[in-house]
């Protein structure tokens, strides 16, 4: 382009940039980027002196300063700019890194359902210039326990903590049968439709159209599974109803013979079974039968079911004459040794041509010869207890018969003989067997029975195992107060017993003079049997 010029019509000027043309045709043109722009002769024009122009060289010239020095100033905001971030960066990072905790988590709370697994762990996202397994978790979780739990995320000196929402949403899952069958007369609940349950938490069934079925047929049954929290599920069934007319079985009440004078349990043994109900009920008539006469006597058994059903059963019980029944008869009892002092009580009845019955323990082995030498002079050897020690034998009913069968091979080792006469430590009516099962001496006195066994306790104590060298006056008052035909008197016979043996003489001279015979003890004996009290 040429240079600038200036052109004024009327009260404007125009700049043109362009170099000015010379008149033609006598007016004055001037053209810009080829195009003609034509002014009339009459209008004023002024040009700008060349001498003022800029030149074309002089603009581009100053333009490129322009530019240079810009440039200079963006190099120079550049270097400011990287030296600033060379001071500060460190000062930033610093910053961020203590400000910031390094331990970066997925969630602040965390839903765990109930008895679900827990992977604290797997909770952290991330750790700053460390690992997962660098960072400490403390506090605990019960997962089968609904709550909120608190545990704390340490690294480092850095601590965050995250809630555990331990909760049961889930249903329970219900497993029902297709039907259940019961006779009219039976129970029915919500437990005998349901196959399986299973959830978190305790669960309870309960039949959402409960009513009262007394008609044979069936019956759709709904049965809700519910769970401590709230959760529930239900489940469909059928109920069968069938009407009974089975009448129970009596089984073990076959006819019997009993020595006269001895004790019977009526029940014992004998069993009753339904096709329908599982407990039966079971009475037993034994008013006419009586153990001291000799005759035949019958007991009758009733059997009954929940429909109404019965059996009736009648036993003949056969009491044979007990040739000891009219005797008056004194049994020495001796328990819990051998010891010293059985050689001189053996030696006592030896002397007075009698025979007493000792019922032994396994805690004096050193001893052993002295059970012999009882059993080879016709005395009756019973069994107490192997370890005498009241927690071990009753611990339970099978500790009780562990107890009895160590003493039983014992005694059977040493006389050849097995012998079936038992006396229970402390009686059949302790208490203290109480202290570890209830009701266990009720369970023990039948089971005893069924084994093969008689038990025998005291209706005459001479009270010796009140305290050791008991004077031997009392032992003698106390031991003589009995006036019954069969008198079964508790004494013993261990190393502290010297009183006893001292006594001894005078309690047989007693009862010799009332006439009174003194025999050892046997199955079929008359037994002393106490009032059971557990």
């Amino acid at each position: 382009m040429g240079r600038n010029s200036w052109v004024l019509k009327k009260d404007f000027l125009i700049i043109i940039y362009d170099y000015p043309r010379p008149l033609v045709n006598g007016k004055r043109e001037c053209y810009r980027k080829g195009r003609n722009i034509k002014y009339r002769r009459d209008e004023s024009i002024m040009v700008r002196d060349n001498r003022e122009a800029e030149t074309e060289m002089e603009r581009r010239r100053r333009r490129r300063k322009a530019e240079k020095l810009r440039g200079l100033k963006r190099r120079r905001r550049r270097l400011v700019l990287a030296i600033l971030a060379v001071l500060f960066l460190p000062i930033i990072g610093a910053r961020i890194y203590f400000g910031v905790n390094p331990v970066i988590l997925k969630n602040s709370v965390i839903d765990v359902e109930l008895k679900d697994s827990v992977n604290l762990k797997k909770n952290i996202r991330y750790v700053f210039a460390g690992k997962a397994s660098q960072v400490k978790i403390t506090g605990s979780v019960d997962n089968t326990k609904e709550g909120d739990y608190r545990v704390t995320y340490s690294w480092r000196g850095r601590k965050k903590t995250v809630t555990v929402k331990v909760r049961d949403t889930k249903p329970p899952v219900l497993e029902m049968k297709n039907s259940y069958t019961v006779d009219l007369g039976g129970a029915v609940t919500a437990d005998d439709f349901v196959k399986k349950v299973k959830d978190a938490s305790e669960v309870s069934l309960k039949i959402l159209n409960a009513k009262k079925w007394d008609k044979a047929g069936e019956y759709s049954i709904s049965v809700e599974a519910k769970d401590i929290y709230g959760n529930k599920t239900t489940g469909k069934s059928k109920l069968i109803l069938e009407e009974d007319k089975t009448p129970p079985e009596i089984s073990g009440a076959e006819d019997t013979e009993i020595l006269q004078g001895k004790t019977m349990d009526f029940s014992s043994g004998v069993t009753v079974k339904d096709n329908a109900d599982p407990d039966p009920s079971l009475s037993v008539d034994s008013t006419k039968a009586d153990l001291n006469t000799p005759g035949t006597y019958v007991v009758t058994y009733v059997a009954k079911d929940r429909s109404g059903n019965e059996t009736k059963v009648e036993r003949k019980i056969t009491v044979k004459a007990n040739p000891e029944w009219k005797e008056k008869i004194v049994y020495l009892t001796f328990d819990d040794g051998p010891s010293e002092n059985t050689g001189k009580i053996l030696d006592i009845l030896k002397q007075y041509n009698i025979k007493g019955t000792f019922f032994v323990t396994g805690n004096h082995r050193e001893h052993d010869d002295l059970i012999k030498r009882a059993f080879d002079e016709g005395n009756s050897i019973g069994l107490h207890t192997y370890t005498h020690d009241y927690a071990t034998v009753y611990a339970s009913e099978q500790a009780y018969f562990d107890d009895l069968q160590k003493v039983s091979d014992l005694v059977e080792k040493i006389t050849g003989e097995k012998s079936t006469l038992i006396r229970f430590p402390g009686g059949s009516s302790n208490t203290v067997s109480a202290d570890y099962v209830q009701g266990l001496m009720t369970t023990l006195t039948k089971a005893v029975h069924e084994k093969g066994y008689e038990y025998f306790d005291w209706n005459c104590d001479s009270t010796d195992a009140s305290g050791n060298n008991v004077a031997v006056s009392k032992l003698v008052q106390n031991a003589t107060l009995c006036s019954a035909d069969h008198v079964t008197i508790l004494m013993h016979d261990t190393d502290a017993k010297d009183t006893t043996v001292e006594a001894l003489p005078q309690i047989i001279e007693y009862y010799r003079g009332q006439g009174y015979s003194f025999k050892g003890l046997t199955k079929d004996s008359v037994a002393a049997h106490h009032r059971v009290n557990n």
